[in-house]
């Protein structure tokens, strides 16, 4: 990306005024923030792009690097651009929009191949792929939690602080969301935090938190309405710390031709359009791997959610276990099962962790777990090293893996790898444009 353009021979320096420091920004790390340095020392400045020369202003000195604000852009890198949003800067939602949407792709996966050097100490470079171009780059979220302020409406929190920044718009939310659900809420009374969720049918949901005070307003509100009259356009249910107080709690998503419910309290994916990127990505995988004939009649659906991966891959498998902690995530999957002819009957679902669940020989026996395939997608955290133990122990021949976070992506396949498997497939996704939030998928083989 451009690399030829960010090499600068000028010498780093300080001006020795209020730790003010000047110097040119290498790339762009796993957080989002730009990395420099002066005097061989590490300095890490958000906002900015490779390429700037920047002067910056020091705010919090640790061992080995220094944090740093940027005040002036002396000289713009090559992928620097103007902010499509007017909150962008003091709004804590974005942190890339300063940098142009190609470059953005470029620098995710840099930073999934620096993590897996870094943290995993492995070359993935022959392996990488994406991230693709997929769908809008704003427009394209479908939710948003804001936050309430005494003083005004709501908004998100001020970057490194809690205070409140009032929003008149979203750039990352569809338009609808501008034009009908924020000026409604803005005439709401102040509440600690508001939940908005979105299907692509026009549809949204309302989660209110607050005190509970609060819900005698809201109670009034809903009284007046007539009969069959929603509170706002679109809207299907209200709730207010998380219990019912009109309409209904779940929305209905389509991916890849199969419609799930998803609770006011269940994850799914933002990016609907990314989303079906993920299945359609997994389902080639899982097809190469059934022509190679090394695939077994079983998939072990792990972090199984709503069941998204359940319902768009069972048509490739004789039977699927799908597990999951989160008992509200397996309400609305045992539902979505149920529903789909092509996964009714073919899918068991289990509540409980996953370490723990796969030593249930009831769910499946050991040696049809050693020819399976597992699809894991667990959260930022990752699955560590008792997750990595766990699923060594069961030995399927195929591990997919979706991760949120590259680093601990990283470190799980370093596990992974020590213990037999092989790295034979590395696909970045744009899940969240505008955002230094990345999106992966990894497939991993054990070894003959």
């Amino acid at each position: 990306m451009n690399e030829d353009k960010t090499e600068n021979s000028q010498t780093p320096q300080s001006d020795n005024t209020s730790d003010a420091l000047v110097f040119q920004v290498e790339k762009i790390l796993n957080k989002g923030d730009g990395l420099g340095k002066v005097d061989g020392q590490a300095v890490f400045v958000p906002l900015t792009a490779p390429g700037d020369r920047i002067r910056a202003r020091v705010v919090k000195r640790g061992r080995g690097f220094l944090q740093a604000a940027c005040e002036e852009v002396l000289e713009p890198g090559p992928d620097r651009r103007e902010a499509p949003c007017a909150h962008y800067g003091e709004c804590g939602g974005c942190n890339l929009q300063h940098i142009t949407d190609d470059a953005q792709r470029h620098i995710k996966a840099d930073i999934v191949l620096d993590c897996f050097q870094r943290v995993g100490k492995l070359d993935m470079s022959g392996l990488i792929t994406g991230p693709d171009p997929t769908g809008n780059s704003l427009g394209y979220r479908n939710r948003i939690r804001l936050y309430g302020s005494p003083m005004g409406p709501y908004g998100m929190m001020k970057r490194g602080t809690h205070d409140v920044v009032p929003l008149n718009r979203c750039e990352l939310l569809p338009e609808a969301f501008n034009r009908d659900i924020l000026p409604w809420l803005i005439q709401l009374p102040p509440v600690e935090q508001v939940l908005v969720r979105l299907d692509s049918d026009g549809h949204w949901l309302l989660s209110i938190f607050g005190a509970p005070t609060r819900m005698r307003v809201m109670k009034k509100i809903i009284a007046a309405l007539g009969e069959d009259e929603a509170p706002a356009p679109g809207c299907v249910g209200m709730l207010f710390n998380n219990r019912p107080i009109w309409g209904r709690d779940y929305l209905v998503h389509e991916v890849a031709g199969h419609k799930f419910r998803v609770g006011a309290q269940s994850f799914f994916q933002g990016n609907p359009a990314v989303a079906a990127e993920a299945v359609d990505t997994v389902r080639a995988w899982v097809q190469d791997l059934s022509d190679r004939e090394a695939l077994g009649g079983l998939l072990g659906d792990l972090f199984c959610g709503v069941g998204l991966f359940s319902l768009t891959l069972a048509d490739l498998f004789d039977k699927i276990v799908a597990i999951d902690n989160d008992p509200y995530a397996c309400r609305d999957a045992e539902n979505n099962v149920q529903r789909d002819p092509g996964a009714r009957g073919k899918v068991k679902l289990h509540i409980g962790a996953m370490a723990e669940a796969l030593k249930n020989v009831d769910l499946a026996p050991p040696a049809l777990w050693r020819e399976s395939c597992c699809l894991i997608d667990p959260p930022r955290t990752g699955i560590g090293a008792e997750g990595v133990a766990s699923l060594t122990e069961l030995a399927p021949r195929q591990i997919i893996f979706m991760s949120c976070d590259p680093a601990t992506l990283a470190r799980d396949a370093a596990g992974l790898i020590a213990a037999g498997y092989e790295a034979r497939k590395l696909k970045v996704l744009d899940m969240f444009p505008q955002t230094s939030h990345i999106e992966t998928l990894m497939l991993l083989e054990k070894k003959d």
